[in-house]
């Protein structure tokens, strides 16, 4: 039984307190338990890490969402979309992923509160790290218009998991024209005019740092491997453009 499944069951055990317990703990109607204090011992540490992804991306998506004031329809469709379109969640990830949505936006804990119990578990994973700015990015971006609330918001996230170098980077796969193939360049981390085995050397890394397996492996929960195996392919499409432009 996934982590998910052991929850919407009624199973406690999930072993971290601070603001995202709490917010689970509010969602799933029972207490979250600090490491001393035990939980039961039904999480493994990777169902841990699982929940922890999970609960965090949807907290600060609400958050985010809040960021102007006010959450509208048009936000709670774009992210509603998201989950169906690009995330592709199953009806009671959707559902559940909406309680923490609207539990977390209510909350008084704050985005940067969840966003530094995030980095606290995943700090040593730079390519965990990035993908949850890529799903805020991804719901920024959904209506083509991020607000400057909105910005302000991730950059915080981008400043406490020390992704200030990267988040050119990061961004340019939601800026720019799709098929211009400076913004291919960019997502491997280059330019055009760069050597093309310094190039082919990045990409092999970012291939290997965000395969999907090995994000799930170090703690992604599964109910979000779609978004994985986008990023994963949006690298592996770039290459493949720039290797044509490099042969052109």
């Amino acid at each position: 039984m996934s982590w998910m499944g052991k929850i919407l069951g009624g199973g406690l055990g999930f072993m971290f307190g601070g603001p995202l317990g709490a917010v689970l703990g509010a969602t799933a109607g029972h207490h979250a338990f600090d490491k001393e204090g035990g939980g039961g011992g039904l999480f493994s540490a990777l169902e841990n890490k699982q929940t922890i992804y999970f609960t965090a991306t949807f907290s600060m998506l609400g958050k985010l969402a809040k960021a102007d004031g006010t959450v509208s329809r048009e936000e709670i469709a774009i992210i509603d979309r998201v989950m169906r379109e690009n995330l592709r969640l199953s009806p009671d990830a959707r559902k559940f992923a909406v309680q923490i949505f609207n539990a977390a936006k209510d909350s008084n804990a704050t985005f940067e509160s969840f966003a530094q119990q995030f980095y606290e578990e995943f700090g040593r994973s730079e390519a965990v790290l990035t993908s949850i700015i890529d799903l805020l990015l991804l719901v920024a971006h959904a209506d083509h218009d991020m607000g400057p609330e909105e910005e302000e918001m991730i950059l915080s996230a981008v400043k406490i998991f020390r992704l200030e170098q990267q988040y050119q980077q990061i961004r340019s796969r939601f800026s720019g024209i799709p098929d211009d193939i400076n913004r291919h360049y960019a997502i491997l981390g280059a330019k055009r005019g760069d050597d093309f085995k310094g190039i082919k050397k990045k990409y092999r890394k970012l291939a290997m740092e965000y395969h999907p397996d090995r994000i799930q492996a170090n703690g992604m929960a599964p109910e979000l491997a779609g978004a994985a195996e986008e990023k994963f392919k949006e690298i592996q499409n770039a290459f493949d453009m720039v290797e044509k432009d490099q042969v052109a």
